[in-house]
């Protein structure tokens, strides 16, 4: 199963400036995630994923009813989120990088 194919609003068919496919298999799909200050990407979806952050910093996430929040990430935190769509933006003043791993259900 190719996630971006089953998903046209997948974040590597919106979003392939921030989000690199390091690995892919039929469980699950691993992304390189490299937000640089200023950068955004449009409305976009993830399946249920857990995220390791590499380099520290501030995004700013819109979900699909408008409601937003600010996330300040640290190096080594990880984090999960369940299938989910949102809007960022890198807020701060450095590269965010994390691993993301995206599981197929």
């Amino acid at each position: 199963m190719n996630i971006q194919d089953e998903h046209p609003d997948d974040a590597v068919n919106i979003a392939p400036h921030l989000h690199a496919i390091l690995f892919e298999d039929d469980k699950l799909r691993v992304l390189k995630v490299s937000v640089k200050p200023g950068d955004e990407a449009k409305m976009h979806w993830h399946p249920r994923n857990i995220n390791y952050v590499l380099s520290a910093g501030k995004l700013g996430f819109t979900k699909p009813d408008g409601s937003s929040v600010d996330i300040d990430l640290s190096e080594g935190q990880v984090t999960s989120s369940v299938e989910s769509s949102h809007e960022v933006k890198n807020i701060g003043d450095t590269i965010v990088e994390t691993v993301q791993v995206e599981l197929k259900d």
